[in-house]
């Protein structure tokens, strides 16, 4: 994949962008809140039609310094790009988000300026993966972070699992709101037939769901970890095992399952069915869905000790290091292209060591980094990557780019 151009109009403090890229490096330097990050986010915005930084659209919409109550309605990013090995067709991919007073958000994706009227048609059509200061989270945060960086890999790898977590998670919020209703008239006696048989209505497509999320994610998992464990002794110079466990619902998942978790799709899905089914009491009690795909996690071990509990600094960014490259890797084999590489000021974050190995594996990738010292992060990004590529500089400056000579 390769970036040729990037637009935008009313993107954070972007009233108007649209800036031709280079194919192989892209240093964008300039001091602190000009608009670096927003550059890498917007990017990465059009892989994963999400924010890696906020989750309300309406953050990205422009705001008027001078005058509140005329704030734009609405931004849209375009990204012209290459990918494939035919670099002369041209695609494009793009996100628009507008708001009409009265009416709902409307948020769209296009390909090749067509509408999409599923986004999960759309997750999948552009790779890039994104390395930020934020990556740390992944192993000092809780498992929902981890959750999120296996369900973004997975869904730009394979598409139809964007679909299962996205009608799994609109069955959820149906299955959760029959529960709390039930709460609310639940008796000394237990449930009713009619509000078990209410509850059970969403067990069978909620289980059918989960189960096909599951299977794609032990199967990735074991992928991650294959090459996240080889990074970290690369990192580590062999001095720390990372080992990585994929933490599901009790009872569904074992080595066996592990080898080839498609041919026991249907097992856990019989094996959560019932586990729903028999925590029907439990979770009316407490309102909510206490088991499922919801609550899994990804959870690392260095040394045999758990790094979110046991890691220092300096272990918890290698372990996000490893994992973040098994991301780029990954991608790499399973979409047979090499993902765009996002690089948000991550050099102040890591030592030298740490520094090698993520330059070592940037290979033939076109690469967008950001920093505020573009001769210090020069100094060591040209003695790593290859004489033949070249590196573009630009400045930003309060929410202008400008090509400069090196």
């Amino acid at each position: 994949m390769r970036v040729k151009s990037i637009h935008l109009e009313n993107y954070r403090n972007y009233r108007r962008l649209d800036l031709d890229v280079g194919p192989s490096v892209n240093i964008f330097f300039g001091k602190n809140a000009q608009g670096k990050t927003n550059l890498i986010e917007a990017i990465y915005l059009c892989a994963c039609a999400r924010s890696h930084r906020t989750s309300r659209d309406k953050d990205l919409i422009i705001r008027n310094k001078n005058d509140s109550d005329n704030n734009e309605t609405f931004y849209q990013v375009i990204l012209d790009f290459f990918s494939g090995s035919d670099t002369n067709i041209e695609e494009s991919v793009s996100i628009r988000y507008e708001e009409d007073e009265g009416k709902k958000p409307k948020r769209t994706a296009f390909h090749n300026m067509v509408p999409f009227e599923r986004f999960q048609d759309y997750v999948g059509l552009f790779h890039a993966v994104i390395f930020a200061p934020e990556d740390l989270q992944l192993v000092k945060e809780g498992p929902s972070v981890r959750r999120r960086f296996m369900d973004i890999l997975i869904s730009q790898i394979k598409p139809s699992y964007f679909f299962n977590l996205q009608r799994y998670s609109r069955l959820l919020v149906q299955r959760n709101s029959v529960i709390k209703s039930i709460k609310s008239h639940l008796s000394g006696d237990g449930l009713t037939n009619d509000q078990k048989m209410e509850i059970s209505f969403w067990d069978y497509p909620l289980s059918e769901a989960a189960a096909k999320i599951i299977t794609d994610r032990i199967y990735y998992s074991e992928k991650i970890m294959k090459y996240a464990v080889k990074n970290h002794r690369q990192i580590s110079e062999d001095k720390e095992i990372l080992d990585i466990k994929y933490k599901t619902i009790s009872g569904v998942m074992d080595d066996e399952k592990k080898k080839d978790p498609y041919k026991y799709e249907k097992e856990i899905e019989e094996s959560y069915l019932k586990k729903l089914t028999n925590s029907h009491k439990e979770d009316c009690e407490r309102g909510i869905t206490i088991a499922g795909p919801h609550r899994d996690d990804l959870e690392l071990y260095l040394n045999g000790d758990n790094a979110r509990l046991f890691a220092s600094q300096g272990q918890q960014r290698s372990a996000s290091l490893s994992l973040k490259l098994a991301e780029m890797m990954l991608m790499e084999e399973e979409t047979k292209e090499t993902p765009v590489l996002l690089l948000d000021d991550v050099f102040s974050e890591l030592d030298a060591g740490r520094r090698k190995c993520l330059l070592s594996n940037i290979k033939d990738a076109q690469v967008f980094l950001t920093c505020t010292d573009r001769f210090y992060v020069n100094s060591f990004v040209s003695e790593s990557i290859e004489k033949d590529k070249n590196v573009s500089f630009y400045e930003v400056k309060d929410g202008s780019v400008s090509l400069v000579s090196a």
